[in-house]
This record gives structure tokens, C-alpha cells and sequence, in this order.
């Protein structure tokens, strides 16, 4: 009984949360499948490979058992969570910081619900249980969400950067994520009510942040998707009344605006993913210009292709 009831509270928060950040990303949404392989990496490769680190250094180190949960831990478990982010960061599909936050989080609930589920069944008693499903559900496994979010909003900001800047940057995002771990673990193993409480407060303005940078990201596409798409008006591809209501996704739900004989959902997809490729073809590696200048082209013959039956359609009105 005990079993299942630890899998269900491990797994159920989770995977709201996971839910809830993956709306958030609201113009170009991330593909499950690579959303669902960042989540798995964190629930089975980052704790696998994080936890034979972690005996690695402590064995080598000669550390405490209070010194491995406070230093050691950090330093490997958010190494191991970030590893998958460079290889997801080499696909077509992670455009932006949105992303990064997206993906990354998803990497660090995978392995907070792991390691929630394991803590459960660990559980002595039922006032324990309790104990640690309120505490690990609202507060650390968020702490790992958040942390290794960090790190893929660097990740995602250094993708169209400079190449000098790149690395430094993304050791600072690692740096940060595994000082959120730290403080987070110093301060619910000391025992000391103040520090924990201190930890919790932490946790809950360091959320504010993220969620802040969030919104920010997403602020930065909508400036990015209005100007690249009001190049794409001035020469005539979109129509220059969508422009009222393409970069904005409440607006995007109204109807009126275009012609019910449009597949209005894969007009947007199409032309949010035009503004993006726009913008990644003047920043991207040279070796990758190509395949995005292809991409643009594509992306605009499908877009006159979803039109076109909204032309023909005001064309027969006309006669």
C-alpha cells in the first residue's frame, strides 16, 4: 500500500507541473517526444549517472555523509541533470531561452519524482511520510526543476550567441543551478528551523525569478515574431490585418480575423516557426545557414499553399 501510494504522490504532482510549464510556452510549444526524452534522462539516466558520480567523488574526496548531501550532491547530481541539454541544445527544434527553461525543468522533475519516490518508500512512519511528501512535493522538487531550468535558459540564450561567450556562460548557468542545490540542501540538512525556513523562502523567490525570465523570454519572442512578420506583410505573403493578431495568443483565438476555410492552427504554427528561422538564419552557425534559408523557403510556399484557399474564397465573393 505504502508502495503505491509513494508512486502515485511521486508521480502525479510531476507530471502537473510538467503540464503547466509546457503550456506556458505559449507561441511554438515543445514537441512531446523530446519534451517526454529530457523528462525520462531526468527520472532515469541523471539519477543513475548522478548517484555513481556522487559515490565517485565522495569515496575520492574522503567527504562526511553531511558534507556529500551539502557539496558532493550538487556538484554531480546537477552536472549529470545538465549533460542531456547538450545534446538536446544541438537540435532544430530548441530555438530560444523558452525553451531551455522548458527542457531543462522537464530534465529536473524527472529527477526530483525519481528521487521523491525513493525518500517515500524510505519513510519510517506515517507522520514521515506525510513529512516528506508535503515538503520534497512543494519544495524540492521544485528546487530541481528550477535549478537545472537555469541551467537551460543559458543554454538557450548562448544557442544564436556568440561563440566566445558560449561556454563561460554555460558554466555560469551550471554554477548557479548547483548553487540553488547547495542552499537548498544546506539548509534542510543542518537542522535548524530558521535555515530551513530560510531554504523555503529561497526556493519560493528563486521560483519568482525563473518565472519572471520566463516571461520575459516569451516577451522577447513576441517583439521577434512581430517584426519578422511584418517584413513577411510588406511583401505580401501575410495580409496585413493578421498582423493585429498573429504575434498575440489571445488575440490568435478570436474569430473573425481570417477565413474559415483555413486551417487556422497550422497557419499559426507555420508562421510563428517562419519568424523564428527568420531571425536563427542571420545568428546560426555558418554551416547550418543553409538548411535554415531552405527551412524559410518551405515555410513561406506553405503558407501561400494554407492562403491560398482564403484568396479563392474572397475571389468568388467578388464574382
Amino acid at each position: 500500500m505504502l508502495a503505491i501510494a509513494s508512486l502515485v504522490f511521486a508521480i502525479v504532482p510531476v507530471l502537473l507541473y510538467l503540464w503547466s510549464i509546457w503550456l506556458m510556452d505559449r507561441y511554438d510549444r515543445e514537441p512531446i517526444s523530446l519534451l517526454l526524452a529530457n523528462f525520462a534522462w531526468g527520472a532515469l539516466g541523471a539519477i543513475f549517472f548522478g548517484i555513481l558520480f556522487s559515490v565517485f567523488l565522495s569515496l575520492s574526496l574522503g567527504v562526511s555523509e553531511t558534507l556529500d548531501v551539502i557539496l558532493i550532491a550538487p556538484v554531480s547530481e546537477e552536472i549529470m541533470k545538465g549533460v542531456f541539454l547538450l545534446w538536446t541544445v544541438r537540435d532544430r527544434r530548441f530555438d530560444n531561452i523558452t525553451d531551455g527553461v522548458v527542457y531543462g525543468m522537464a530534465i529536473g522533475l524527472g529527477f526530483g519524482m525519481t528521487e521523491n519516490f525513493l525518500y517515500f518508500l524510505g519513510a519510517t512512519t506515517p507522520e514521515e511520510w506525510v513529512f516528506l511528501v508535503v515538503v520534497r512535493t512543494i519544495y524540492t522538487v521544485i528546487m530541481h526543476a528550477m535549478a537545472t531550468g537555469i541551467l537551460g535558459a543559458f543554454f538557450g540564450l548562448t544557442k544564436f550567441g556568440s561563440p566566445s561567450t558560449r561556454w563561460p556562460l554555460r558554466l555560469l548557468g551550471l554554477v548557479l543551478a548547483i548553487f540553488i542545490h547547495f542552499f537548498w540542501n544546506f539548509s534542510v540538512s543542518i537542522n535548524n528551523p530558521a535555515a530551513a525556513g530560510l531554504g523555503m523562502v529561497f526556493i519560493f523567490l528563486g521560483l519568482i525569478v525563473i518565472m519572471g525570465v520566463m516571461q520575459l523570454a516569451l516577451l522577447a519572442e513576441n517583439r521577434l515574431i512581430i517584426r519578422e512578420l511584418t517584413e513577411e506583410a510588406e511583401l505580401g505573403l501575410i495580409p496585413a490585418t493578421h498582423m493585429q493578431y498573429l504575434p498575440y495568443t489571445s488575440k490568435r483565438k478570436l474569430l473573425g480575423w481570417i477565413s474559415p476555410v483555413v486551417d487556422r492552427k497550422r497557419y499559426i504554427q507555420l508562421s510563428t516557426r517562419l519568424a523564428f528561422r527568420k531571425f536563427q538564419s542571420r545568428n546560426c552557425r555558418p554551416v547550418d545557414r543553409a538548411f535554415y534559408l531552405e527551412e524559410i523557403e518551405q515555410l513561406r510556399a506553405d503558407i501561400d499553399d494554407v492562403l491560398r484557399d482564403e484568396r479563392e474564397s474572397d475571389a468568388a465573393q467578388l464574382h
